[in-house]
């Protein structure tokens, strides 16, 4: 990825300035950001000049413990582009968190979201880069994810925990930082992260729209193929979703297509601990959960969508996958 962030996170913090009442021009400004940049949605800012424009909003707003928060609260999911759309319209909290996982580089080129599960919780947590561990970053970074969240499954989600790993603040900003999440955090800890119960994972979302996600996961992909020229997985995995249906998909129709030989290919995905073959199984697996959750194709379309020859191999390999045929995932999950 390009050492940038996407300028409409960086709008964030100049409207969480202007919420303070504070001249959030003249701040963008000392820090070398011109305001229109800040206010276009598909440009994107320097590292460097993003670091200097944080340190300097952070000193406007004499380093208050929580203006955090402040950021946070004027998150909106389409602030993340093509992903934010994409984790709207996603039809369950786990097809929304891979999602997150698998774009939030459209975010930023220092920050990498991962995904485990433990003890029947569902964890989301940043990894960044140490330079860019900023004061007031992680509470803004959990904070946003909670917004996220609360988009998803209603205001009243509320964390099963939140870890930070900045010390405890003042009793005030621990009340504050408290109330926001719903639960005190754990202070001093050893990561950015925020858990949900795994038994919200797979539940049906009321705004779930598969192919809105579909549309807007592909807009995604593109973004990130544009962006991040060294992103082997990105790049694969958009040529995989072109070529799926035609008939003619190959680790080589692949290579080619990201002008390299098929030993490079698999070299690089080696890198990223990938091989095609699972790569391709991953993309049809994701895909075919998308497609069943409407009713806009027969099985027989999604089949040829995702590649298979006849019905018969895409019905063995989603029981390989579900352990239940296509058509009956597709009916209880129609019906949930």
């Amino acid at each position: 990825m390009q050492d940038t962030w996407l300028s409409s996170v960086m709008l964030l913090v100049h409207q969480a300035l202007i919420e303070r009442g504070l001249d959030a021009n003249a701040i963008a400004l000392s820090a070398g950001l011109s305001p229109a940049l800040l206010a276009d949605p598909n440009a994107r800012i320097d590292l460097e000049s993003a670091r200097t424009f944080w340190l300097a909003a952070v000193e406007a707003c004499s380093c208050d413990p929580c203006f955090g928060l402040d950021v946070a609260r004027q998150f909106k999911p389409t602030t993340l582009h093509a992903l934010g759309f994409a984790w709207m319209a996603s039809g369950t909290l786990r097809e929304a968190g891979r999602r997150l996982v698998r774009y939030f580089h459209i975010v930023n080129a220092v920050d990498q979201i991962a995904y485990r599960e433990s003890d029947g919780l569902a964890w989301f947590a940043f990894h960044t880069e140490g330079e860019y561990t900023l004061p007031r970053t992680y509470d803004a970074r959990a904070a946003s994810l909670l917004r996220m969240c609360r988009a998803l499954l209603g205001e009243g989600f509320v964390p099963s925990a939140v870890r930070l790993p900045h010390a405890k603040p003042a009793p005030e900003a621990v009340a504050k930082i408290s109330e926001f999440f719903g639960i005190e955090p754990e202070w001093g800890a050893d990561e950015c992260a925020l858990a949900a119960p795994c038994a919200l994972l797979d539940l049906k979302l009321s705004g779930g729209n598969s192919e809105l996600a579909l549309a807007a996961e592909k807009i995604a992909a593109d973004y990130l193929a544009r962006h991040a020229r060294d992103d082997v997985l990105t790049r694969a995995r958009r040529v995989m979703i072109a070529q799926l249906s035609s008939g003619t998909l190959s680790r080589e129709s692949v290579a080619s297509a990201l002008a390299m030989s098929e030993r490079t290919l698999q070299r690089r995905l080696a890198e990223h601990g990938e091989s095609f073959a699972k790569l391709l199984e991953d993309l049809r697996q994701e895909l075919a959960q998308d497609y069943l959750r409407s009713s806009r194709h027969s099985i027989h379309e999604i089949a040829f969508l995702l590649g298979f020859a006849e019905l018969a191999s895409f019905t063995r390999a989603f029981r390989r996958w579900q352990g239940v045929s296509p058509s009956a995932w597709r009916e209880e999950a129609l019906s949930a």
